[in-house]
């Protein structure tokens, strides 16, 4: 949508140079293509803008498989981290929608007992600051945790960091790019669940 605002019909494969990126790395993508003389700061309004839109009027569902994974982590007491490459008032809004569908009351922070988001780190993904950051915050060991990723991007930040990786690739993304550098991947968390990955690693 705002691709389109700013006169750039989006196709699909452009998605790629955005999944697993920040909001920040969509507009410059769309400055060098559309008008040098749109700022960064306008391209985000507009962005957060449609973001919010999306959200109020379609509310998404959780993908298949959130609800099994967050159950799972309730019945055995495990320590969850949300990592993401968007800032914390995308994704805060993002899971009131998701726990809205699960009919969890929980707020975000008692959902993930860390939560790392794109304006509290230094570096981004495919950097490792934000696992090294999140495993931090829930006392682990990188090595102790396991990631799910959708992206490149994610999938190399999860890895440096040390984490064991799960791809469950986008639906925009080419499957064998997203899952090259995982330990594993699945074509939906769903399928991750039935096959019980945690006990792989």
């Amino acid at each position: 949508r705002t691709a389109t605002q700013l006169g750039y019909p989006s196709k699909p494969q452009d998605y790629a140079a955005w999944i697993g990126h920040s909001s920040m790395r969509l507009s410059e993508w769309l400055i060098e293509r559309v008008n040098p003389r749109v700022t960064a700061e306008e391209i985000l309004r507009i962005e957060q803008g449609a973001f919010e839109e999306i959200l109020r009027t379609e509310k998404p569902p959780p993908l298949p498989g959130v609800a099994e994974m967050i159950g799972l982590c309730d019945q055995a007491d495990l320590r969850r981290g949300l990592v993401s490459s968007s800032v914390y008032a995308q994704v805060r809004m993002t899971m009131q929608v998701v726990l809205e569908h699960l009919h969890r009351a929980a707020e975000l922070e008692t959902t993930f007992q860390a939560v790392t988001t794109g304006d509290r780190v230094k570096r981004l993904k495919p950097a490792p600051d934000p696992y090294l950051q999140n495993a931090a915050a829930l006392g682990l060991a990188p090595e102790e945790c396991l990631a799910f990723e959708d992206s490149p991007a994610g999938v190399a930040s999860a890895r440096a960091a040390g984490c064991r990786v799960v791809a469950i690739p986008n639906c925009y993304l080419d499957r064998a790019e997203v899952a090259r550098e995982a330990h594993a991947d699945f074509k939906t968390l769903k399928d991750a669940f039935a096959a019980r990955v945690w006990e792989s690693f």
